[in-house]
């Protein structure tokens, strides 16, 4: 016969039952391998098939309805199965309002401690309940068995039921019930009083009265009280009484089959918290007819939950640190940050250096175009938009944004370097932008400034090139002119000996002839060719700087004023000269002839740039020249200088003609008309004097020449008046030195003519022997420029020392820096230059030795060089050898001319290396301290080392060596004074 109720399992899931094991395999954050889920639910459909188990199936939200009905109708499930429901703990606090059989949650083994811990606040949910692995391969067999217990259970409870209903009082024992019903009766109850007491859960039976009809053995272990005790006592009397319980009574009396209560601290007894299951009895009728008490120990699950609640609390604080320190960490972050959703782009989470940079207002739930209007037409917000509609990441670098910091400020101009990356949800599609980015304003402004300091800097770098290829340019032309220069130096040397033969003849000539025949006139002629030729020489030393001058300080202004009338004179009435002269104009140091020679020079040139007729223009002004200009000059250093410009309004001169505007013997002039030294000898003049020379012209406008000369600071010197001519003669002895036999033919007849007794020598060391025979000689009148070893200023210098009271006259047509350094004659120096007439040779021989009368010679001679063989320059003990090394080969010659005339043998070499095999025989080391290979430096340390003997001085421009070794020092440019001070003086 069919029992009346039949077992189930009602399995509540979303899907069919056919796709729960696919549904279970793609959980979002905890994937189920698909085969084995599918297996074991098609192992649980078979075990259920086999065992007679029926399988029903139902939505979640219909979960609770379709058991409501099975339960009203008498057939509820035996299992309910919660297998992929959004909130399983909800539907089953649900599902237990109406029914309190087994209740089985499945899900997936990482889910399981997530929902343990949720189960902790919430006990009410009866003790049927089971937390089951959905991947677990037995998990069908669990099933199974919680449908057998509820089974087991519910026979229990029908059995009770029967036996209650039959055994209650006023059933009527004697309406029917024979020796074979009180016999079935009988073994009811014994079966019943065995089921009882083998249970392993504490039972409690309750009678209609609800007073204790059952107690089994599991109930006096549990509650310390024996059956014969409790049997017969109200619920009320017993330890686990608690009005909650007297509640869920009253409510089995009248309303549902099942309720749960709890009780804590049952007395008489260890148990913490006792739960009690309590289940109506009915009779055949529906009513009341008893109950049944499923008494458990829950102290140890409240003690685990309490761990639980106590863990998780911990973990909500710690997750709650966490939370707040990454929100602190999202708010202080360096960058920007923020997250919007949906198309409108509202906001979620933005932090401070958000606010910072976009404008500090509300934006939680607004839309962008909501919280920044003036973003509307930006790029910033159109890119968003792109990114929303794409799904494409965008990356953007110096992004210009306008921003409004304060709602009534202007746009503010900011450069952004940001990130919008899309945020996509399960179905790939994008549900907001995460935005990430710096405001790079400063560094977009230092990058444009610094470009624009490149572009400078290669600008400045351009035009430095080009000043310094006109620098180069310069030195250049410099270089050709040095070279020309020394060609013409030494033409003029021996031209001016040519010259002053022609001279002396034709002085001679013009005394034998009458002045009227016509042999008169042509002496008259060729000394005119003479007097030219002296001019072209002249002009030529100038060019070459090898003219000796004599500066003087002197007013410009003095010099222009004195030239009026003369400059009126030659260029005629057809030209107009204005004088301009600057007020407090500075004195500058020159040979005032010489620059009156070269101002007549450059108004003759005017003249006939403007064909005789025109304007002049001659300027005088105070000017400061800087570095920048002097560096693109060609030896010019910066400082005051008097500016004279000489400006006509001629034809001017074109770019090529410019160029070589200074180039000797270079003229536009026809042939015959300018011989191309006017503005060479100008040229040459200004850097003897240590000025500085620039043309101006520009073709159809005419040209201004204008002259730079250093200021001094030493009064300015009055013209001296030209004395009257008078040549007189004298008694005087004379000594002249001249390698040229007919020139010192000619000067020996000339001086001869004007009384004086005349000693000849051919060379200095003829002249020496003269000397040193002890003949009485006044003057020694000598050549600069001689072959042999003994040179005139090292002669002059002999012959002081062994006649104090002898005097000293050079001549010479070429100096070669003998007597002249810096442009300068020597101070002390009498020069007369070749060619010279009679006239000036007897002048000058008659001034020099009135001078020297005047003047005493210093006292004492010279005791190394005393008369008498021992007297030979070379056993002089006073003629220490100076080992010279420069590199640069015009300045090693010349300081060796200078160490010659203090007295001194001088030997060049122009390195280190080659210095090394000379330092034994020297004893003086004068060396500069830049020097290709070895160094000045390594070279005296090595002097000093292996040659103790000789002295140390260094020559160089900067500063004094630090050495530890003792030493001297000059620094260039330095006089005579001063290198003969520094090489130990006389």
């Amino acid at each position: 016969m069919k029992a009346p109720w039949q077992a189930g399992v009602l399995l509540v899931s979303d899907t069919p039952a056919h796709e729960v094991a696919h549904e279970v395999s793609h959980q979002v954050e905890h994937e189920v391998a698909h085969e084995v889920v599918h297996q074991v639910v098609h192992e649980l459909a078979a075990r259920l098939a086999r065992d007679g188990i029926e399988l029903q199936h139902a939505a979640s939200a219909d979960a609770v309805a379709a058991l409501s009905g099975a339960v009203r109708a008498g057939s509820p499930p035996a299992v309910c199965v919660l297998a992929d429901v959004p909130a399983p703990l909800a539907l089953a606090r649900a599902l237990r309002r109406v029914w309190t059989g087994a209740l089985l949650l499945a899900c997936p083994a990482q889910a399981l401690p997530a929902l343990r811990r949720q189960m902790g606040y919430m006990p009410l949910l009866g003790p049927n309940v089971m937390l089951l692995d959905a991947g677990d391969p037995a998990l069908a067999g669990e099933i199974v068995r919680a449908v057998q217990a509820e089974g087991r259970a519910r026979q229990l409870r029908t059995t009770l039921q029967r036996a209650n209903a039959t055994l209650a009082p006023g059933a009527g024992n004697s309406a029917g019930i024979g020796a074979g019903g009180f016999q079935r009766l009988a073994t009811a109850e014994r079966y019943l009083a065995r089921f009882l007491e083998q249970s392993a859960e504490a039972i409690v039976g309750l009678d209609q009265q609800d007073r204790v009809l059952y107690w089994n053995d599991a109930a006096a272990r549990l509650l310390h009280l024996s059956a014969r005790e409790a049997r017969g006592r109200a619920v009320r009397d017993l330890p686990f009484w608690h009005a909650d319980i007297g509640n869920a009574l009253a409510q089995l009396h009248t309303g549902p089959e099942h309720a749960v209560a709890e009780v804590r601290a049952v007395r008489g007894t260890t148990v913490e918290v006792l739960e009690v299951a309590l289940s109506a009895i009915a009779d055949d009728h529906g009513a009341y007819a008893g109950a049944m008490l499923l008494l458990r120990d829950v102290s140890e699950r409240h003690r685990q939950l309490a761990l639980e609640r106590s863990r998780s609390s911990e973990a909500i604080s710690v997750a709650n640190s966490r939370y707040r320190h990454l929100a602190t960490l999202f708010d202080r972050a360096p960058g920007f940050l923020a997250v919007t959703r949906g198309p409108g782009h509202v906001f979620e989470l933005a932090n401070r250096a958000y606010l910072d940079t976009f404008g500090d207002r509300a934006l939680l739930d607004r839309t962008m175009h909501d919280a920044f209007p003036e973003l509307r037409d930006q790029a910033f917000l159109a890119l968003r938009d792109e990114v929303y509609r794409t799904g494409e990441p965008f990356v953007g670098r110096d992004v210009p944004v306008g921003v409004r910091l304060r709602p009534d400020a202007a746009l503010a101009q900011r450069y952004l370097d940001f990130v919008y990356q899309p945020l996509k949800g399960k179905e790939g599609r994008v549900w907001g932008i995460f935005c990430q980015g710096n405001d790079v304003t400063e560094q977009k402004l230092m990058r444009d400034e610094l470009v624009a300091h490149q572009n400078e800097l290669e600008r400045l770098v351009a035009e430095r090139t080009a000043e310094l290829e006109e620098a180069q340019a310069a030195l250049l032309h410099a270089q050709k002119l040095e070279a020309i220069g020394k060609l013409t130096g030494g033409v003029a040397h021996d031209f001016n000996n040519i010259l002053q033969i022609l001279r002396a003849n034709l002085e001679l000539l013009a005394r034998e002839v009458d002045t009227a025949d016509g042999p008169a006139k042509r002496v008259a002629s060729a000394m005119v060719a003479v007097d030219r030729g002296t001019r072209l020489t002249a002009q030529l030393l100038a060019f070459a700087r090898r003219q000796p001058l004599r500066p003087e300080p002197v007013d410009l202004a003095v010099v222009v004023r004195g030239l009026d009338d003369m400059l009126r004179r030659a260029l005629g009435e057809a030209i107009d000269i204005d004088t301009v002269v600057g007020t407090a104009l500075w004195a500058t140091p020159v040979d005032r002839a010489q620059m009156e020679n070269v101002l007549l020079n450059l108004a003759i040139n005017a003249r006939d740039a403007m064909d005789g007729a025109g304007r002049l223009t001659i300027e005088l002004v105070n000017v400061e020249l800087d570095r920048d200009y002097a560096a693109r000059q060609d030896d010019l250093q910066p400082g005051q200088y008097v500016m004279l410009a000489v400006s006509d309004t001629g034809h001017g001169m074109s770019p090529a003609v410019l160029a070589r505007a200074v180039e000797p013997f270079f003229t536009t002039k026809p042939e015959g008309e300018g011989t191309g030294l006017g503005l060479s000898m100008a040229y040459g003049f200004l850097k003897q004097s240590g000025g500085h020379l620039k043309i101006y012209s520009e073709p159809g406008k005419g040209t201004s020449v204008k002259l730079y000369l250093p200021r001094t600071f030493e009064a300015p010197l009055e013209p001296a008046r030209a004395p009257g001519i008078t040549v007189r003669g004298g008694h005087e002895t004379i000594l002249v030195v001249e390698d040229d036999a007919d020139v010192r033919a000619v000067v020996t007849d000339g001086l001869t003519e004007l009384g004086y007794t005349v000693l000849q020598a051919p060379h200095p060391e003829a002249a020496l022997a003269v000397l040193q025979s002890g003949a009485p000689i006044d003057l020694l009148f000598t050549d600069v420029v001689m072959p042999g070893t003994l040179r005139s200023p090292e002669l002059a210098r002999i012959a002081r020392a062994m006649l104090p009271g002898i005097a000293v006259l050079f001549t010479s047509g070429y100096t070669q820096n003998a007597i002249v350094h810096a442009g300068r004659l020597d101070p002390g120096v009498e020069l007369l230059s070749k060619p010279y007439s009679r006239q000036q040779l007897a002048l000058q021989v008659r001034e020099v030795l009135d001078r020297h009368a005047v003047t005493p010679p210093a006292p004492g001679p010279d005791p190394g060089l005393a008369p008498g063989p021992a007297a030979e320059p070379a056993a002089e003990p006073a003629r220490r050898k100076v080992l010279v090394v420069e590199d640069n080969d015009d300045g090693r010659e010349l300081l060796c001319e200078m160490i010659g005339f203090l007295g001194y043998e001088a030997t060049g070499a122009s390195s280190g290396e080659e210095a090394l095999p000379l330092l034994e025989a020297s004893h003086i080391l004068l060396t500069d301290i830049g020097l290709p290979g070895m160094s000045g430096l390594d070279l005296a340390r090595r002097a000093h080392r292996e040659h103790p003997g000789v002295r140390i001085v260094f020559a160089s421009g900067g500063a004094r060596p630090e050495v530890d070794f003792p030493c001297g020092a000059i620094r260039k440019p330095f006089s005579m004074e001063q290198l003969e001070e520094a090489l130990g003086g006389r």
